[in-house]
């Protein structure tokens, strides 16, 4: 094929994976995240040096400075469609969901300058249902989004499904986000204009806010429009708000920054097969029911930066004070694609507004 068929090609498979369509890899089995119990994950990181490789000495990259990443691999075949991210212990903690029904956590290894160099103590488990077993069926297992915070005397996370849109909450006692592969989800109640959201455009964002209430945000935007539905739910200010976004990107994360404003993770698919990322944010002022809100921009990947399906990420503050931001990707099980962690530390308050 020319390059443009391949372009076309590629673009078409890539849709595919990133609309959840089981995907059959070489060998001709189809990925499933199917086993029975907990076990341990050895999980292969190796490094990225420079994020623009044509630039290797190149560390600025908008409002963001690049710390690190690693391309993560595992032979454990359950391994893999990470699309939600969150960190404990100033980042050292590590907790995703993936979209087969999977949980995965881990602890992140660094040199002294803050660069990830190995995950290390990786676990992966299903996520289980009210009673206490794994979710059977893609749609049934979906799980786009998490949250993760403190609670009075352990750690609680919440997980956003997509198809059968719903919002799962998973409960431990002491702050050991390990324990609560174990832990069986309680239904979160939620609007119920979520449940007649597209089958696989649901809520790929959750987020807790400093108030105490859960952000919910869509993955696109509404039929003739520029805008993703939004939620507050909980708490006086509870209701529904909009998020303009433009130039065909989708949100996939969202994370509240240490003052309060919120950090908004968005990603596209070009035509020539291509992914693209950014990160925008929302100030703490905007964030209202009933508002349409146009975000900054912080941060729009170029071509040639290593970046993939780019679906999850976390806020941290490191230990001299300053903010750290981590993505991850969703490979979808397709060998075009990869598993990428990776690290940036916010360096710039200004922003601009996103065209469009």
């Amino acid at each position: 094929m020319n390059r443009i068929s391949i372009g076309l090609a590629t673009v078409g498979v890539l849709a595919l994976a990133v609309a959840g369509v089981p995907l059959v890899l070489p060998h001709g089995a189809t990925v499933e995240a199917a086993f029975e119990a907990p076990r341990p994950l050895v999980v292969e990181a190796a490094p990225i040096a420079a994020f623009h490789p044509s630039e290797p000495t190149r560390r600025r990259f908008g409002g963001l400075e690049f710390v690190g990443g690693l391309v993560l691999s595992s032979r454990d075949k359950a391994f893999g469609g990470l699309s939600g991210l969150r960190t404990l212990d100033g980042g050292r903690r590590l907790l995703f969901v993936g979209d087969q029904g999977t949980w995965v956590s881990a602890r992140l290894e660094t040199d002294t300058s803050g660069r990830p160099i190995a995950l290390a103590d990786g676990r992966i488990a299903p996520l289980l249902d009210e009673n206490g077993h794994p979710f059977r069926g893609k749609q049934n297992r979906d799980a786009e989004s998490l949250t993760l915070r403190r609670t009075a005397t352990g750690l609680e996370a919440r997980v956003g499904f997509e198809h059968r849109h719903r919002v799962l909450s998973y409960r431990v006692e002491g702050h050991d986000p390990a324990a609560l592969l174990a832990a069986r989800g309680q239904p979160v109640t939620m609007p119920v204009e979520i449940g007649r959201l597209p089958p696989n455009e649901g809520l790929e964002a959750l987020a807790d806010a400093p108030t105490g209430a859960l952000i919910a945000i869509a993955e696109t935007a509404e039929s003739g429009t520029d805008t993703n539905p939004g939620w507050i739910v909980g708490g006086r200010g509870a209701g529904r708000f909009h998020l303009e976004t433009a130039d065909g990107y989708a949100v996939t994360d969202a994370a509240f920054l240490p003052g309060g404003d919120l950090l908004v993770l968005e990603r596209r698919v070009s035509y020539v097969g291509a992914f693209g990322a950014r990160l925008v944010r929302v100030a703490a002022s905007d964030l209202a029911a009933g508002r349409t809100i146009k975000p900054t921009l912080v941060w729009q990947s170029e071509t040639g930066d290593e970046i993939d399906n780019m679906e999850g990420l976390a806020v941290d503050t490191a230990p001299d004070g300053s903010t750290l931001v981590t993505l991850v990707s969703d490979d979808n099980f397709f060998w075009l694609e990869r598993t990428l962690l990776l690290r940036f530390r916010l360096v710039d308050e200004t922003a601009k507004t996103p065209p469009g």
